[in-house]
Order: C-alpha cells, then structure tokens, then sequence
C-alpha cells in the first residue's frame, strides 16, 4: 500500500499577516508567489546561505539581503520583488516573536494531528479536532452523501435524513438531486486543494475533496457557522482532509469504523460477490429502488487517453443523458445502472444517446440484457463487458454494441479445451461440400439458403434465381444425402449454428486462404 506522507502545516505570509492584523498589528504585504509556504523564522545577519522556504527579519539597516530573490520582514519599508511583509512601528524582537508564536500554534496542530494518525484514531476524532482548530462545525462524507463522521453542531446545519437499515445520516435527498443536476456542482468533483462552495439558501462551506490516488472518496465539509473562514483555515481543512485519506486507507476489515460506500458495495455486486443483507437494505434505501427491479449494465471506455477533466465532464454527461441511473467512475471506464423500472428509456433511445457521447468523447460502449434483481448486477456486468471488448477488437466503425450482437462468437470463443468451433460443425454441411466437389453441383448452397429462408419453397427460388422445380429436384438430391430430420426444429437450429460457425471461420481466413 502506498504510504502518504503527512501534509506539513506550514504557513503562508497571508497566514502570517492574518494573524498579525488579529492581534492587531498595522502591516503590508506584497505578494510574487501567495503559494508559498515557509518552515520558519530567521534573523538576517549577512549569512552566505539562504533558503526559499525560511523567513528573513531584516534590520532597516541591512542593505545586501537580496530582497528580489527571498522572503523577508521589516520594520520600516524596503522595497522588492519578492514576497515581504512591513510591520512599521515594533521593534525586531518584538516582530520575531510574534512570528514565532505563530510558527508554534502551527506545529502544535501538526503534532495534534499526527497523534491522531499515529493512533489510528477515528474519523469522528479527526473531525472533533478539526471544529477546535477551525471554531466551525465539521463533517466528512461519502462519495453518496453519507456522513461516516461528523461534530453534533454540524446537524444544526443541514436537517440531514437518516437511513433505515442503520443510525447514518446523509445529506437530504431533495438537495442531493439538486446537486447531480447542477453543472457548478458538478465541476467540484474534479477540484484537488481547498474551496468555497456556495449555494443560494444554504450555510456557506469550505471542501476539500477525499482523493486516494485517482480515485474520489468523499469530501471533508467545513460549514460557515460560527466565524468567517481565515487563510489559515484552507490550510488546515486541507491537512484534516490528507489525514482523512491515510486512516481510510488504514481501515480493516473488521473493525467497527469500517465503511463500505454505494461503490464499494455495488463493485462487490458487479464481481459476483455476496452482499451481506443490510447493505442490499441500504444500498435500495439510498436509491430507492427493489431487490427485484429489472437492471441493464452500460459500461465505457476511451479508446484513447481521456484526461481527468474531460472523464469529469463525461461523468457529468452520462447522469444527464440517464437521469436516475447510478454511475461508478474509474481511471478506466465508467459503468451505468439503469433501473429499467424507473425510466421509461427504450432501448434505441439509449443507444442513439450512447452513440452520441462515444462520437463526442472517442469511446467504445457495451450494453448488457436485461437482468431480473440486483443480485444478477454481475452477469449483466460481464455481459456488457463482453461487448465492449468485442467492439474495440473487431473496430469495424461502430463505437457501440449490444451483448445479442456478439453473444454467438462469445460463445464460440469461450469453449472448453479442447473443443474448438470445427469440432462443432454438423458433418451433414461437410458431406454436401464434399459432393459438391466431386461433382460440381451446387447442393451445399441450395442447402443453405434453403434453410435461411426457413424452408420457404417460393422465397428460396427467388434467392437462388432458379425454377421452383429445380429447387425441389435439388432438395430430393439432397435430403438422400443428409441424415438429418428437418422436421425437427432443434435439428435444424443445430445446422444453422454450424452454417454460422463455418462463415465466421471463412470471414477470420485471410483473403489468400479463403482464395
């Protein structure tokens, strides 16, 4: 497992000078880069080496510090390029302690922090800790609204609802509709550092995003409740936020804080694995849906490199093109649940729609049957696999594709060893072959359209461009030939399947085989 590396909580000069206009200092700033961060404080005395990420005092006096390369503070103005903060009117001792006193808090909410990782605390004690050092209520939810910690005066925020099958709360459903429509909204999902978020009627939020590599687990929420947000408060949402990851990821099975989202649920559902019963109750309580609905896979896949913000849009795209649908984002593909129950989406509408977004966004598409209940998510899964891998393989221009298109080569080439397709063959065909190499009639031809026009004398005539009473002296020659029973309708299913075996063997032959 990759190990993160805690987020230091160093801070920047707009952090610094907030502090200082706090405790009521008159000061100047002037910003090159409002990024940077520094790890401490020194007293400039005309030493040779420097570093970028150290705060310089300067005495007034000093006049060979290089002040368009490196941060410094000073008492009386002195102009340079690069950052620097004036504090007019303190003496320099009086400035460096100030500066220090910062510096401590900040390493004591570090420690305060780590000693939580350390322990491998909870994700209620991590949000505890953060309403002290941010004096505001804070939560973390899922990737679906489900808040897996929170402060009690969080609630006093958002009515939050709660699940049936178990004491969770989640965001109200009426405002996390208006979420999945709403395209600002929507943009969040692709944010990495520290934002604002707001919304007409709500409490004002600062978010940070819970990414695990690529993946997005949920969002940490600092509500505007008690004070307006600091500078110093993006910084420190932003180090709860990397803390929160780490102890995600340190979860195991097991423990009483475990978590398992809707993903992780219905990824389970897709592998074939059993769900225990009171995730199928909260996994239909979130989404509203029966154990018994009729569900159809869709799943997607670039057929190039897709940048992250373009699979953003695309996630964005799929809940408008399939509103009611849930939707599972990788780094590889995108997978719609469409509840055929609750839409009344047919499926040429779903293809056109499909096809349109794959032109937009270079993508192969594979839809799955219909399935019976939510426990049968995996066949549908496979099957929709299954066509997307058949259409990227074969690339014959289409972009999308129903499992029914590919189910008989799929079949075909999933048989057990060590059958292979001309074992399968009915040695009816390869007796008229034979005959009709021999003696150069046309029995196997006449045999097969036959069959394809399901023995209809007038039709097959017509197909062939030959007398109706030819036909039947070439059927009478033929039925000699054949053992087969073509009263039998399961006799005959048994020679069209070999009629197609045996052109789907000629169509994989190079043409100077075929020739």
């Amino acid at each position: 497992m990759e190990t993160m590396r805690p987020l230091p909580l160093f801070p920047t000069l707009p952090i610094l000078a907030e502090s200082l206009t706090q405790a009521g200092w008159d000061c100047t700033v002037s910003l090159s880069d409002p990024r940077q961060s520094y790890r401490g404080i020194r007293l400039y005395h005309g030493q040779p080496q420097l570093h970028r990420d150290v705060l310089y005092l300067l005495r007034p006096t000093e006049t060979d510090f290089p002040v368009d390369r490196y941060t410094y503070l000073c008492s009386a103005p002195l102009p340079g390029k690069a950052n620097h903060m004036i504090c007019p009117s303190h003496p320099d001792e009086v400035i460096m302690d100030q500066i220090l006193e910062v510096f401590s808090l900040f390493r004591d909410w570090e420690e305060a922090m780590d000693l939580l990782l350390y322990r491998s605390a909870s994700l209620q004690e991590l949000c505890e800790l953060g309403a002290k050092l941010l004096e505001n209520p804070v939560c973390i939810h899922d990737d679906w609204f489900v808040m897996t910690a929170m402060t009690a005066d969080f609630a006093q925020i958002l009515e939050l609802e709660y699940l049936m099958s178990s004491t969770k709360g989640f965001i109200p459903r009426s405002i996390v509709e208006d979420f999945l429509y709403d395209s600002e909204y929507l943009e969040t999902y692709t944010h990495h550092g520290p934002r604002i978020w707001q919304a007409p009627g709500q409490v004002d939020s600062l978010y940070v995003n819970l990414w695990d590599g690529s993946v997005y687990k949920g969002r940490l929420l600092v509500g505007r409740k008690n004070r307006d947000f600091l500078h110093r408060d993006f910084l420190v949402a932003e180090a709860l936020t990397q803390r929160a990851v780490s102890l995600l990821r340190r979860q195991q099975p097991g423990r009483e804080e475990i978590h398992r989202n809707m993903d992780d649920i219905l990824f389970s559902l897709l592998q074939g694995k059993q769900a225990d019963p009171s995730e199928l109750s909260y996994l239909t309580d979130m989404l509203r849906w029966q154990i018994s609905d009729r569900l159809a896979c869709l799943r997607l896949k670039p057929q190039e490199h897709i940048s992250t913000m373009r699979n953003q849009l695309l996630h964005s795209d799929l809940f408008q093109q399939f509103p009611g649908s849930y939707i599972l984002m990788s780094s590889q593909e995108q997978c719609v649940i469409l509840n055929l129950n609750q839409t009344d989406t047919d499926p040429g509408q779903i293809l056109l729609r499909l096809e349109s977004l794959c032109r937009n966004y270079s993508l192969y598409a594979g839809i799955s049957f219909p399935v019976t209940g939510i426990r049968e998510l995996s066949a549908a899964y496979y099957q929709a696999g299954a066509a997307i891998d058949h259409v990227s393989r074969v690339r014959s221009g289409k972009s999308v594709l129903g499992f029914g298109e590919c189910a008989m080569e799929h079949l075909i080439r999933n048989l057990p060893a060590p059958l292979t397709p001309g074992h399968l063959l009915a040695p009816d065909l390869t007796v008229l072959t034979e005959h009709d190499r021999r003696n150069g009639t046309q029995y196997f031809e006449t045999f097969r359209e036959y069959l394809l026009q399901e023995r209809d004398i007038p039709r097959t005539s017509k197909a062939l461009i030959i007398h109706r009473t030819t036909l039947l002296y070439r059927l009478q020659k033929i039925q000699s030939l054949i053992s087969a029973d073509l009263e039998d309708p399961w006799q005959r299913l048994y020679l069209i399947f070999s009629l197609w075996l045996l052109e789907d063997k000629n169509r994989r032959q190079p043409l100077h085989s075929k020739n």
